[in-house]
């Protein structure tokens, strides 16, 4: 190379610097702002359908359904705190311009308004009324519910900080003594435990995977490139999240910490063509080579595993979906961000010491010959036992089941699991559905008729399996007297009247509303929130047996049931089918790729049978087992799909190019099997050592997240290292026989 050759090289690797120079505080600044966002919990829920819009209508006509109860041990109806507490919290927001909660009632002042207000109930009615709302089976401990406004439905940590903060200074409890339940409360807690995750999970990883990465290059600058390279694309994930969104939530949190590990993998592929090209050109010009022989197989590497990860945009869930799209993004930018770090970096500053190759050796390593020699001996054996397996696993699919409910996305020891439990037992269950009766504008009943119904429905509700309980605009009004005689019908006039003088009121507090398609009555359905029946078990009850009620007036009367948390239980159906969805896009995109690469239609479809297995396998596995997935398990199939094709890619050029040469196929899969296994086993080493410090995460989701892809990554492995080779040995690996189109010495130079 000639001395100009290398004055462009030198500056144009100066160039990569000061844009990477420049462009740092950008980075750093969105890594020291962002702030984990999960105030709406909607977000958990499946987008475009009927029952999400019409959950959000019954918000705009009710003004939501967010309540926080709050209770703590030794909270009776005798308990002065709680009286004390109600006052300050009425006060805390009292002058507020933006208040975040419009009524707090509690225990005692219920069972007052119930005996001495306009119902007069004896004391044992009224407890009757508030059972399980308010009061516990116990007929002593109680508790105070707040109604949030529509802001305060926005604005979790502001709730819970001043409702925390105001049960310290009103009545001396601290936040570990308080027991706290609702969906703000859900929600503030995500956001602990992403902040958490972020705090605990990202710098360890690092740590962690530096020191691995280091004992493989033994090399401390070629360990400081990669840790260069690795932090700048995990740093661009953050960024675009931060600067694209509201801030980064339980799911994105992995984000960062997969892009670093999967670019550390990477990276030590260009560190060993690194080493290759300073024997081949020196040290001076060895970065920008090991770029160019590189170049090809890290872009179908990043290609096949942004496709997987980009394969999650069929979720109807926005987590998921935000995820596989962030992922996709990062993990493209972050290809040509590791391939100008290496140039530049290791051409301004070189390895002038040139080591042997760790992940190419130049020798044949007797272990791994004695393996790849078991594996040809016994392919038929092993390709039969692989068939068999994916058969056996491939039924389990079948059986697999998922899950959203976000209480079992915490350990068993966490907070919000604690105060739940306590609720359960103390009050009663949290888990809730709206059943909304709405009266077109021309329907001919009168206000008492409509009330009566309301009643006979809330008491039909009652009665089906799985009800605790029902809270209406009846909830504190006198009984609805009968019409028997002129004294009855003067009662019930009397009745209708007081009534129609509330219904400000009323509608007000949420129980009704009113609007251009006509009168709509609010019934809130207490329900078990923790292994109860399904949602939509119940609804299909109450649709039955509350619907007989309206039989005779099904022209102008609708029955509707709503409400988050039976949208996010029917949000699990919809898991499954993102899932298998998902798959489907990956092998429909990553299939023809193989085609494509391979020059056949059958060897590409063949080629898939190993990066398909590890998949079917392990969620096969999770369907005998009877394991839910969940949100954190379904991020993984595809992304590992992803991964899985790129080793693949690795061993099918090797082998290819091993037959052009003219090498027998058995020589063929021996030298792919030695140029290529060393490279995989670091990478999915580096890959699993560096996601080992999200399994402890609070937030189960990211937890299994991690977990599923430590356990998916080395299955590829085997598929990639044991039934590949042992498919290629078999005489469906005749397929692979037609030579490439083009020469792939050049693409599997350093490989």
């Amino acid at each position: 190379m000639s001395i100009g050759q290398q004055l462009r090289l030198r500056t144009l690797s100066w160039i990569v610097v000061a844009a990477l120079v420049l462009v740092s505080p950008v980075l750093l600044y969105a890594l020291l702002f962002l702030h984990s966002n999960t105030t709406d919990m909607h977000q958990w829920l499946p987008e475009g359908r009927v029952e999400v819009q019409r959950y959000e209508q019954f918000i705009h006509q009710f003004g939501g359904d967010e309540i926080v109860l709050v209770s703590w041990p030794g909270c009776t109806m005798r308990d002065p705190r709680l009286a004390a507490l109600a006052t300050a919290l009425r006060e805390a927001t009292a002058n507020d311009p933006d208040p975040i909660w419009h009524r707090v009632l509690t225990g005692p002042e219920a069972m007052r308004e119930l005996i001495q207000g306009p119902a007069k109930l004896r004391p044992g009615q009224a407890a009757g009324r508030i059972d399980r709302l308010l009061l516990g089976p116990d007929r002593q401990t109680t508790a105070a519910l707040i109604t949030l406004t529509p802001s305060g439905g926005t604005q979790p940590h502001r709730v819970i900080d001043t409702i925390t903060r105001t049960a310290q200074q009103a009545c001396g409890l601290s936040r570990d003594q308080l027991r706290l339940a609702g969906g703000v409360y859900k929600a503030s807690m995500i956001d602990l435990a992403t902040d958490r995750s972020i705090k605990r999970c990202i710098l360890p990883s690092a740590l962690l995977t530096l020191i691995v990465v280091g004992g493989l290059l033994r090399s401390l600058r070629l360990t400081l490139v990669v840790l260069v390279a690795a932090v700048f694309c995990a740093l661009i994930g953050i960024a675009m999240i931060y600067y694209t969104s509201n801030g980064i939530n339980a799911i994105l949190v992995a984000v960062p910490t997969l892009l670093y590990v999967l670019t550390v993998s990477g990276a030590i592929h260009l560190a060993n063509y690194y080493r290759d090209a300073q024997r081949e050109v020196g040290a001076a010009q060895a970065g920008f080579r090991a770029v160019q022989v590189g170049w090809t197989p890290c872009a179908l590497a990043s290609i096949s595993t942004a496709i997987g990860m980009a394969s999650l945009v069929v979720s109807d869930l926005s987590p998921i979906r935000n995820f596989g799209i962030y992922s996709a993004l990062a993990v493209v930018v972050g290809f040509f961000v590791l391939l100008a770090v290496f140039a530049a970096v290791l051409t301004l500053s070189p390895c002038v010491k040139s080591e042997k190759p760790i992940a190419v050796p130049t020798e044949v390593d007797p272990w791994l010959d004695f393996v790849v020699g078991k594996v040809l001996k016994y392919h038929n054996l092993l390709l039969s036992l692989g068939v068999i397996g994916l058969a056996v696993a491939g039924w389990g699919l079948m059986r697999t089941t998922t899950t959203v409910d976000l209480l079992k996305n915490f350990r068993p020891h966490s907070e919000l699991v604690r105060n739940y439990l306590w609720i359960n037992e103390h009050l009663g269950p949290q888990g809730s559905l709206e059943m909304v009766v709405r009266y077109d504008p021309d329907s001919t009943q009168r206000p008492i008729d409509r009330l009566t119904q309301i009643r006979d429905a809330e008491r039909e509700a009652r009665s089906v399996d799985g009800v605790v309980t029902t809270l209406s605009a009846l909830t504190f009004a006198p009984s609805i007297p009968k019409p028997s005689g002129i004294r009855g019908i003067a009662a019930q006039v009397t009745f209708e009247s007081r009534f129609n003088a509330a219904r400000p009121e009323i509608i007000s507090q949420g129980w009704l509303a009113e609007s251009d398609v006509g009168e709509s009555w609010r019934i809130h359905v207490r329900v078990p929130d923790m292994d109860g029946r399904p949602y939509k078990a119940v609804i299909g009850d109450l649709r039955e047996r509350v619907g007989a009620i309206f039989a005779d007036d099904v022209d102008t009367v609708h029955l509707e049931f709503t409400g988050g948390l039976p949208l996010i239980d029917e949000a699990q159906g919809e898991l499954l089918d993102d899932l298998t969805d998902s798959i489907l896009l990956a092998f429909a995109i990553l299939a023809p790729v193989m085609m494509l690469m391979l020059r056949s239609f059958w060897a590409g479809l063949v080629a898939m049978l190993p990066n398909v297995a590890p998949v079917v396998t392990v969620f096969g596995v999770l369907g005998w087992m009877q394991v839910p997935i969940g949100l954190g398990t379904m991020l993984t199939a595809s992304v590992a799909l992803g991964i899985a094709v790129d080793d693949t890619l690795h061993f099918l050029t090797w082998y290819r190019r091993a037959l052009v040469q003219g090498h027998s196929r058995q020589d063929a899969i021996r030298t792919a099997f030695h140029r290529c296994s060393i490279a995989m086993l670091q990478t999915t080493l580096i890959c699993c050592t560096g996601l080992l410090v999200l399994v402890p995460a609070e937030f189960i989701p990211t937890s299994m997240f991690a977990v599923m892809m430590i356990v998916l990554l080395p299955t590829a492995l085997v598929g990639d290292l044991i039934l590949l080779p042992a498919l290629l040995a078999s005489p469906i690996g005749r397929a692979f026989h037609r030579p490439p189109a083009v020469d792939p010495s050049r693409t599997a130079e350093s490989l």
